[in-house]
């Protein structure tokens, strides 16, 4: 099993919501689980209505960690042949957040393309290298094509890849939370829309973690 920690350390970046998307989304072909790290349960109860709505659909699955350290767990969630983990973490960088990391197969950081998140994450970033991590980061929430350029290129002074797709502000994230569903369950053409800009982020997370 592959894992994946969500982590920066400025709130509002889109982290759970990007969590659960791409939960939702790895979950079309392999089993998919979901560890809630934020006080704020927000993916939490995102799952709680899912489940509610529609208790057939198996996955993601929401794991408790039940007073198992995250670094356990996540040792014997390793042992599976196959599928993917994704931890979602405060809005912080401290010690569980770096335990997140250290147990990760790679280290996501999703930021918005404003001013004040662009500096935000750099501190993130150095963390994450003082920790030996592989990171990885996702323009989230980007308002138009030209902001979201603008925004890679201010990332671009990071040794950090940056995904060549970003995530575009929709209100059917919105909208999919609301019911429990991620995007590429959802239906309309604003759905269709923001799939397939999920599925091209989640396809280069992909390549990422392939490569040495």
């Amino acid at each position: 099993m592959q894992i994946y920690s969500l982590i920066t350390q400025k709130g509002g970046a889109g982290k759970s919501t990007l969590a659960r998307q791409l939960a939702v989304l790895a979950g079309e072909t392999e089993p998919s689980l979901i560890i809630d790290r934020d006080p704020q349960r927000t993916t939490t109860k995102w799952w709680t209505r899912r489940e509610r709505i529609e208790p057939a659909l198996e996955r993601p699955e929401l794991i408790d960690l039940d007073g198992t350290t995250l670094t356990d767990a996540a040792k014997s969630l390793r042992r599976k042949p196959e599928g993917a983990l994704f931890i979602d973490t405060r809005p912080a960088v401290e010690e569980p957040e770096a335990e997140a990391a250290r147990v990760a197969d790679l280290v996501i950081v999703p930021v918005r393309p404003s001013p004040d998140d662009l500096e935000a994450v750099g501190e993130t970033l150095k963390i994450l290298r003082r920790l030996d991590r592989r990171a990885v980061v996702i323009v989230n929430a980007a308002k138009n094509d030209s902001r979201a350029t603008a925004a890679r290129a201010a990332l671009s002074r990071y040794p950090v890849p940056v995904c060549p797709t970003h995530l575009s502000d929709r209100t059917i994230y919105l909208d999919a939370s609301l019911e429990g569903r991620g995007v590429t369950e959802m239906r309309g053409h604003a759905a269709r829309e923001a799939a397939d800009e999920l599925r091209q982020v989640w396809s280069w997370i992909q390549e990422i973690r392939h490569e040495q």
